[in-house]
């Protein structure tokens, strides 16, 4: 049987987000490589730009997969705003070794991407950190 629990809609709704909370595990990968290219599809994002979208969110996902803590959560947010895609993934990772500029995954997400950024919170209860990585993605183009 299903548990269902209710997540409150955020009140916002001149810039919708896409928000989706699933376990840290590489088995769903392929679930959050699906809503991004929908995303992406929906806001009618050229083929080459859906598949780097989809390559940029299984890095990052990835990335914080092989790090998450035993029964994390990857906490996945996606909004499009002025011709702006922005992703936004979480999870409480126990290091934050190797995650940052001079990593090959951090070079792959720069070629996919118009801007890379990460942050890292220090969370107590589970003795590890918050990382949550962000990439975006303008549409027919990028940010000079």
């Amino acid at each position: 049987m299903a548990i269902a629990k209710t997540i409150e809609p955020d009140q916002d709704h001149t810039h919708p987000v896409v928000e989706l909370r699933v376990r840290a595990t590489p088995d769903q990968l392929s679930v959050l490589r699906a809503l991004a290219a929908t995303v992406a599809i929906h806001e009618d994002f050229d083929l080459d730009s859906i598949a780097d979208i989809k390559l940029a969110m299984d890095e990052i996902c990835t990335q914080l997969i092989v790090r998450a803590t035993p029964d994390a959560v990857l906490v996945c947010r996606l909004q499009y705003l002025d011709g702006t895609l922005r992703v936004a993934v979480s999870s409480t990772t126990t290091t934050i070794d190797s995650l940052g500029p001079r990593s090959f995954g951090w070079h792959v997400l720069h070629a996919l991407t118009d801007s890379v950024d990460m942050r890292h919170e220090l969370d107590p209860p589970s003795s590890g950190f918050v990382t949550t990585m962000e990439f975006t993605r303008v549409k027919n183009g990028s940010i000079l």
